[in-house]
């Protein structure tokens, strides 16, 4: 391990110790388990995507409505099982590591940042991600790209159901366990040996988890890093769980905005 101090290796202690006990800072991963732990619920979440996306296209739902189910049936069970274990391997260790608890102004007011970070993330990486799938990624199927069904093709009942899943599993479940996992747990635990790039490093990593829209990469590391130090910064993950949950709120909106459109 380093001597100096890592920059994002928790300064204070809490957890869950048995008998009273003291909890102790959390042991950092070595590279390849923090890489299998980063990356290897993507290829669960990515697997179970796909495989969902048949049954709602049978049910006349587009594939939106897979993301949210799969969220509900698969990342919250998944990740919430991982920190699970986790606590019982290591009971002394916090299970996840930066508990503070801002303010509701600065919790709010980092969470603006972070998705005016992303929006410009967004805007400044359009062309190179439209780029990357018309060009490295053409052969992914269509069927297989998310999709609100809003271009229309779906009724409104459908388009309702979509909303409702993609608001229980997309915004209400998995911007939370995807938090709690990736920056409460995993980012306070990165290699040491990464030093100063383990911030760089981590958001990387996050971007490959959604292997299911590898061409938005790009886009994923520039919004990713703002709240990467943002959740450092605060030792707190209220913040960008916030802003996950606007940001993925706004699928919803559209869908429901086509829904209760006049006529």
């Amino acid at each position: 391990m380093d001597n100096h101090e890592s920059p994002i290796r928790p300064t204070t202690s809490g957890g869950h110790p048995k008998g009273g006990g003291v909890a102790v800072a959390p042991a950092p991963h070595t590279l390849p388990w923090s890489v299998l732990l980063h990356l290897g619920p993507g290829f669960v979440v990515g697997a179970a995507y796909l495989a969902l996306i048949p049954a709602a296209r049978a049910l006349g739902l587009p594939s939106a409505a897979a993301i949210g189910a799969q969220a509900i049936l698969v990342t919250g069970p998944l990740m919430i099982g991982i920190l699970m274990v986790s606590r019982r391997r290591r009971p002394g260790e916090p299970t996840i590591a930066l508990p503070r608890v801002p303010t509701v102004a600065a919790t709010l007011g980092w969470a603006a940042v972070i998705i005016c970070a992303a929006a410009a993330a967004f805007v400044l990486t359009r062309p190179l991600t439209a780029w990357l799938e018309r060009t490295m990624f053409q052969a992914w199927p269509d069927a297989w790209k998310p999709q609100l069904g809003t271009a229309g093709g779906y009724s409104d009942s459908a388009l309702l159901w979509t909303a409702v899943l993609v608001l229980f599993g997309s915004v209400l479940i998995a911007p939370v366990v995807e938090e709690a996992y990736f920056r409460g747990f995993l980012l306070p635990r990165m290699p040491a040996r990464l030093g100063r790039t383990a911030p760089l490093a981590h958001a990387v990593l996050f971007a490959f988890y959604h292997v299911w829209t590898l061409w938005l990469t790009p886009t994923r590391i520039l919004a990713v890093l703002p709240l990467t130090y943002i959740t450092l910064r605060t030792r707190s993950i209220l913040p960008a769980v916030v802003a996950h949950v606007v940001l993925n709120l706004i699928d919803v909106v559209v869908i429901m905005a086509v829904v209760i459109r006049p006529g």
